[in-house]
């Protein structure tokens, strides 16, 4: 059901976006977000993480665009401490299918350093520390476009995988930017995976 419903809305932002008159989509900015995560399990522990990331996007040509990504989340409850520490670069395709929309597809490397520390006082455990150091990749794809004036919005249908026996997940992104000027914009974001829903909300300095 929930992917059904994910489908759907993918399909429906092309005809969100129709109110827009132009395709003025920029993909050169930098970006700082609060992040929350809703639902995260660390090797069988409950984990609600918060913290940061930065990233950002350089277009080289009209149609290929480079991204990077650091990032920092971390929870100190239920006994348990946990940190990840992560990065990411990728590489996207983006092409008009309309007046005010693009196609959008990327892939990236992820290298995240996660560390898991549980509580011997609690826990019953040999070594109470785990390593997980997940690296991985991601495709995505989906429609960015103009909502109106000022306001751009995405959705994007990906696949997950990494190391260390991770099962393949399928996630689904969503995303909205407000453009107060022509530097300066609020970002808003939801990223949908299997049993966990991320939370992000930031600042973004378009060049």
């Amino acid at each position: 059901m929930k992917k059904s419903f994910l489908a759907l809305a993918l399909a429906a932002v092309p005809f969100f976006a129709a109110a827009s008159e132009a395709n003025d989509i920029g993909y050169n900015y930098v970006q700082l977000d609060y992040v929350y995560q809703d639902g995260a399990q660390i090797d069988g522990v409950n984990a609600y993480p918060n913290g940061g990331n930065l990233s950002g996007s350089y277009a080289f040509t009209d149609n290929v665009f480079g991204t990077a990504s650091w990032g920092w989340t971390e929870d100190s409850g239920y006994h348990a401490k946990y940190k990840d520490p992560n990065w990411s670069l990728g590489l996207g395709f983006n092409t008009a299918i309309g007046a005010n929309a693009d196609w959008v597809s990327q892939i990236k490397y992820i290298d995240s350093d996660a560390r898991v520390r549980l509580d011997r006082d609690f826990w019953v455990c040999d070594d109470c520390r785990f390593d997980l150091d997940y690296q991985g990749g991601q495709i995505s794809t989906g429609v960015l476009g103009r909502v109106f004036d000022g306001l751009t919005a995405n959705a994007y249908l990906g696949y997950e995988d990494y190391n260390h026996n991770y099962d393949g997940n399928f996630f689904a992104e969503f995303g909205m930017v407000y453009a107060f000027n022509k530097t300066w914009g609020l970002h808003g974001g939801l990223r949908l995976a299997e049993g966990v829903d991320t939370y992000s909300l930031g600042v973004r300095a378009s060049f």
